[in-house]
């Protein structure tokens, strides 16, 4: 039998995090304040600018929200032992998978982020299993676009990337024997 991992929430990302996610909704509110001041080659139209505004301030609004209820979360981002692994890294965390569940685990990388994606037999019901609407429809889309509902990032985490992709694939593999 292993043992227990707990992977405590990193409180110095989530506030890096919410410090960035601030600065894109201020950038998004002068956008929306202020349309004229931006127009490029890009962006011609104040209206379009506008709505970049608004989905900045929604979006990295949310992200603020988010890592701010993290900031105060006590428990471990993420438990590993011989069962599976309990997710509580994010806003849209997955809870607890079984290892029998997952059928592999990869490493993908999108805009210079990399992600661990948790494939799973069953992917419907990990979709699903989510009740809040924000959280289904990521997962939905994750599972449309990159194969899982499942991701897992290091970035709210108190360890590096490399070495959780190891422990996740190591602690599967060994799960299967």
């Amino acid at each position: 039998m292993a043992d227990t991992i707990e992977i405590p929430l990193s409180k110095t990302k989530i506030v890096v995090l919410i410090i960035g996610a601030t600065v894109f909704v201020g950038l998004g509110l002068l956008f929306v304040i202020k349309p004229e001041t931006f127009i490029n080659p890009i962006l011609r139209s104040p209206i379009a600018i506008a709505f970049v505004g608004y989905a900045s301030v929604i979006f990295f609004g949310l992200c603020a929200v988010v890592g701010f209820r993290k900031l105060f979360d006590t428990k471990a981002g993420l438990i590993v032992d011989d069962k599976g692994l309990s997710d509580n890294s994010s806003g849209v965390s997955t809870g607890f998978i079984p290892w029998g569940d997952i059928s592999d685990i990869n490493s993908i990388e999108i805009s210079g982020q990399k992600l661990i994606m948790i494939i799973v037999s069953n992917p419907e019901f990990y979709i699903n299993k989510r009740t809040n609407y924000i959280a289904k429809k990521a997962a939905s889309i994750n599972h449309r676009m990159y194969g899982s509902p499942i991701s897992l990032n290091a970035g709210t985490l108190k360890c590096n990337y490399d070495d959780l992709y190891r422990l996740l694939r190591d602690r599967w593999q060994n799960s299967r024997i």
